[in-house]
């Protein structure tokens, strides 16, 4: 039983001292608060699949990449990795680019929009249909 004890306390102990990779969301440059302001992180890639996304909860200031894998084991898990736009621009979720505000589907609508990630390592398929264009105009046109 001691010997057990000891195992057990070594085998904690190598857990603790071991360095931890930290993960890659919200994993964002030192003085971004002082651009977007004090970060949500409730944000996460469950249930969603590769693309990119806006952040709603950071007021779409970040995006998100998320990225599901499976591994030579067949363990499965998705990679999340996080960015900020640059001062005075949002993620506009109908190009997956960062633009101003102005030019951007709105924030609010950004859910609205996270399908146009479905096209994304579809050789043949349109980034942007006629139809996804129409549609962002007319909730960006109703923001102004």
């Amino acid at each position: 039983m001691k010997s057990f004890a000891v195992v057990a306390l070594v085998v904690l102990g190598l857990a603790v001292a071991l360095p931890r990779m930290k993960r890659q969301a919200f994993f964002l440059p030192d003085g971004v608060e002082l651009i977007v302001g004090p970060i949500n992180t409730n944000f996460n890639c469950e249930g969603l699949r590769y693309g990119y996304y806006a952040d709603v909860d950071n007021n779409c200031q970040i995006f998100h990449v998320c990225h599901p894998v499976t591994h030579a084991d067949g363990n499965q898990e998705t990679m999340h990795y996080s960015f900020f736009c640059g001062n005075q621009t949002v993620f506009n979720q109908l190009t997956l680019t960062c633009a101003f505000p102005e030019d951007a589907v709105p924030c609010q609508n950004a859910r609205d929009f996270y399908y146009v990630n479905d096209n994304i390592g579809i050789e043949d398929a349109l980034f942007l249909r006629d139809e996804d264009v129409a549609r962002a105009q007319q909730v960006i046109q109703g923001k102004k």
